[in-house]
Order: structure tokens, then C-alpha cells, then sequence
């Protein structure tokens, strides 16, 4: 396999908000010496954007007016109080109060919070911890923005790819099927041109039909609708089927395909069971289509003891750098001489980052062009059963 250290990481989230480094390149604000602290007060009170401070109790130190006409809070509301007196939503609380109290370290995204405040007002709320010079956490920031439109537009979006794939999923598999019998009916019959035409017409109807499926999967997703409800899972029996189901396709490649246990047990998660056998059906699914014949694809499962993480590493194909920052795009494929006959939708990896995205994990990727991939997906420690 390939050293980890050839490998070039790309990191598919946004790191830790900062306004300009420092001379020691540490995150700090950035300001001339004539901005004081009523002036940045009265930036804060004109911001359009809500924006809270806690301390790390989960108490209210401050806020600003976008924050309470967002909240819908009355007039007059005045800070101090616990956190549960300003927002209602208990994702958020638990959110903020798991980020006071340190449960995020720093190898993770902290996740972005969408919520709703009535019937048609959403909002996103992205959560810092804040601390002093010596390190110390001191509390929280966290920035509300009303993303009403967005919804409504992604909403819109999503009902209308929905109901198109499933107005053309039917016909197509009677289509697909109808080929099959005319092929297998006329077997031996049809000239050779004739066969390698219908082969075609059917490869191509797989392929849509497929696109398809994965395109509702996607609308699925996006509308927050679990295929299962969540329950305990061990992961390393979801992996060994999941390896064993597809060993068959990459031993067609002459691959070697192996499940590397961790040496000491993993914690298990609370997920959708399919969303997961989703998240890591494509991932291996991947590493097989993009190595070579005879190729190695190792799949290992480890615990830092704060949050749970898969790896899927192959030595294929790898990705050239100006490809890296688009693989996570929707239809988006690498075309070159090794890999222009490979099959697919292009929807594997969009739908695998808008799962960890949904969930509040992480995926980052390493990669070295000819040399192979290594892609990693880190469970947040809110999964675990407490």
C-alpha cells in the first residue's frame, strides 16, 4: 500500500473562523488602532446576523438586535439568564453546551445547526468556542442567519427532481427490461452490430435507472427523511458485511479487499442503519471501480477515544490536485485514459458528504496522483450512546 506520508490532504470543511492571523499566526481579530470597543459594539448592534456570547455554563453574556428579532424574543429581554430561557430548539442547546464544555475537539468540524422558529422561518446557527490568550476557553459565539429563502428554494428544487426521477424510473425499467427479452429472445439471431447496439441501449438504461435512484437518494436526504429510524450500531459487523458483500466485485479485479479490526473495541453509534451501509457501500464501492486489477483496498475502523473513524485506502488511480477540491461535486467525474470506461452517476461522494454533513462528521481526503486515496469519515462523539 501506499506510504500515508506521499499523500496530499485535502480537508472538505471549513476550518475554525478567524478574522486575520497574528505575527505568531495564531487567529486573532485584525483591526486598525483607532476601531475601540464602542465602535465594534455598534458594528455588532447594525450586523443583520444574530450573533450570542455564553460563557461555559451556557449562560448569556450578551447578544445583539438581529438575535432577538430572529429568536423572536420580546423587547426588553436582557441577558444573564440560562441559555434555555433565549433558545428553545434542544439541538441547539445541547449543540452549545456540548462545545462550552470542550465534547469537539479540534480534528473535527464543528458542525453547522439548522433549525426552524415557526412555519416558515428557518435558521442556520453556526457555533465557536471563544478563549482567552492562555488558551482557556471562555465560552461561545454563536451566529444566526436566516436561510427562510434558501429553504424554500432547496425545497422547491428537491420536490422537483423528486417527482421527475420517479415519473421516469418506471418507464425506464420496462424499457430495460424489454431490451433484455428482445436480446435474449433473438439470441444467436441478430448480427453481431445489431447485438452490440441493444448491449448498449441496455448498459445505458442500467445507467440512467441508476442515476435515478441515486438522485432520490439525494432528495431523500436533503428533505431530512431517515430511511430507518435511528438505533445502535456495531460497526465493525455493519463493515465485515458490507466488505464481504462486495469482495466478490473486486476479486472479478484480481483485488485484494481486507477489513482491518481495530485492537481494541470501538464504541458504537446511534444512525440510520442504511445511511450508513450508504456512507460506506460508496466509499468501498469507489476504491474498487478506481484501482486497478490486482490492486489492494484495506478498510479500518479506530477510536480516539472522542470520536470514531473509518478509513478506506486504496493504491489506484488517485487524484490529480486540480480534481481534488470538485470530487464531493454532483455529477462531477475524472475523465482520463484510465478511468473514461468506468460506470457511474457521478453522485457517490455528493451523496456520501451530504449524509456526514447531515449527521455532523467529517470526510477529508488524501490523495496521490498514480499512487492511490485514502478517504476518511469521522463520526461525531453525539452519536455514541452515552
Amino acid at each position: 500500500m501506499t506510504d500515508p506520508t506521499d499523500f496530499e490532504e485535502k480537508q472538505h470543511e471549513p476550518g475554525p473562523s478567524s478574522m486575520g492571523q497574528s505575527a505568531d499566526n495564531s487567529p486573532r481579530i485584525q483591526s486598525s488602532s483607532g476601531v475601540g470597543k464602542d465602535q465594534l459594539l455598534s458594528i455588532l448592534d447594525a450586523s443583520p446576523n444574530g450573533v450570542l456570547v455564553t460563557d461555559t455554563r451556557g449562560r448569556v453574556e450578551m447578544f445583539n438586535p438581529a438575535f432577538r428579532v430572529l429568536l423572536n424574543l420580546a423587547p426588553g429581554t436582557s441577558t444573564g439568564k440560562a441559555l434555555t430561557d433565549y433558545v428553545t430548539d434542544e439541538g441547539l442547546i445541547h449543540l452549545i453546551t456540548d462545545i462550552a464544555t470542550g465534547c469537539y475537539d479540534e480534528n473535527i468540524k464543528i458542525p453547522s445547526y439548522s433549525f426552524s422558529v415557526s412555519k416558515d422561518k428557518y435558521l442556520l446557527a453556526r457555533v465557536q468556542p471563544f478563549s482567552d490568550s492562555a488558551n482557556r476557553c471562555l465560552g461561545t459565539i454563536v451566529y444566526i442567519t436566516d436561510i427562510s429563502a434558501i429553504k424554500m428554494l432547496d425545497r422547491l428544487k428537491t420536490e422537483f427532481v423528486a417527482k421527475v426521477s420517479h415519473e421516469l424510473r418506471s418507464p425506464l425499467a420496462t424499457i430495460h427490461e424489454q431490451i433484455a427479452l428482445v436480446m435474449s429472445d433473438l439470441a444467436g439471431s441478430l448480427p453481431e452490430s445489431d447485438e452490440h447496439l441493444l448491449s448498449r441501449a441496455r448498459e445505458k438504461t442500467q445507467g440512467l435507472i441508476a442515476l435515478i435512484g441515486d438522485l432520490l437518494d439525494l432528495s431523500r436526504i436533503e428533505s431530512g427523511i431517515s430511511s430507518q429510524p435511528p438505533r445502535e450500531i456495531v460497526l465493525d459487523e455493519l463493515l465485515d458485511n458490507i466488505v464481504s458483500f462486495l469482495r466478490t466485485r473486486a476479486e472479478a479485479k484480481d483485488q485484494l479487499i481486507e477489513f482491518i479490526r481495530p485492537e481494541t473495541p470501538v464504541p458504537s453509534l446511534i444512525a440510520d442503519p442504511l445511511a450508513l451501509e450508504s456512507i460506506f457501500g460508496n466509499l468501498i464501492t469507489n476504491a474498487i471501480n478506481y484501482t486497478q486489477d490486482g490492486g489492494n483496498i484495506r478498510i479500518r475502523l479506530e477510536s480516539n477515544g472522542e470520536n470514531v473513524r473509518v478509513s478506506v485506502e486504496d493504491n489506484g488511480f488517485g487524484i490529480e490536485e486540480r480534481h481534488r477540491d470538485r470530487i464531493f461535486e454532483r455529477f462531477f467525474r475524472i475523465k482520463n485514459a484510465k478511468t473514461r470506461y468506468i460506470t457511474g452517476t457521478g453522485l457517490g461522494l455528493s451523496i456520501v458528504k451530504t449524509l456526514m454533513d447531515a449527521i455532523g462528521g467529517s470526510i477529508t481526503v488524501k490523495s496521490a496522483f498514480e499512487k492511490g486515496s485514502i478517504f476518511m469519515v469521522t463520526f461525531p462523539k453525539t452519536m455514541i450512546p452515552s
